[in-house]
């Protein structure tokens, strides 16, 4: 017969028919973990390959990420965006993405500031010569205006 109930029978009480337990506690023979300790992380690094490492104060280092570098065609053709953010444009090329190190990419360097390119000792030593260069015109002008006056004084 098809029925929906079952029955279990655990015996009478202060039959010995009762089921039992044993009055024991619970004590595993063997414990075995595969995963890591818990820990708090206390740092991240990111090395010339641009792999982001954090550390932990159990004194394990993880891999989480890997910075890729951009390359594009005409880097002159990015839009320019606030705080050194650039996007691709029209004009700029495709952009190919490279593991730093690799290809026409260089190296990440982490803890740096990014420094100018300007030779400020240079630019300084070129904005004096032109400045020289700027008052000796003037003063030929100057000179040459005079000469011309004096040649109109002459005349009349």
């Amino acid at each position: 017969s098809n029925s929906d109930t079952m029955s279990i029978d655990i015996g009478a009480q202060h039959s010995r028919s009762v089921m039992t337990q044993l009055s024991d506690s619970y004590g595993p023979t063997t414990i075995s973990k595969n995963g890591f300790p818990v820990g708090n992380m206390t740092s991240i690094e990111i090395d010339s390959n641009g792999f982001v490492r954090a550390n932990f104060d159990t004194g394990i280092t993880r891999t989480l990420y890997q910075v890729p570098i951009v390359d594009v065609s005409n880097p002159n053709g990015l839009y320019a965006h606030d705080n050194q953010c650039y996007s691709p444009s029209d004009t700029s090329g495709s952009f190919f993405m490279w593991d730093a190190g690799d290809g026409p990419t260089g190296d990440v360097v982490s803890f740096a500031l990014e420094e100018s390119a300007t030779d400020v000792a240079g630019e300084l030593t070129e904005l004096i010569q032109t400045q020289r260069a700027y008052s000796s015109n003037a003063k030929v002008i100057q000179t040459v205006d005079e000469m011309l006056q004096e040649t109109t004084n002459i005349k009349r």
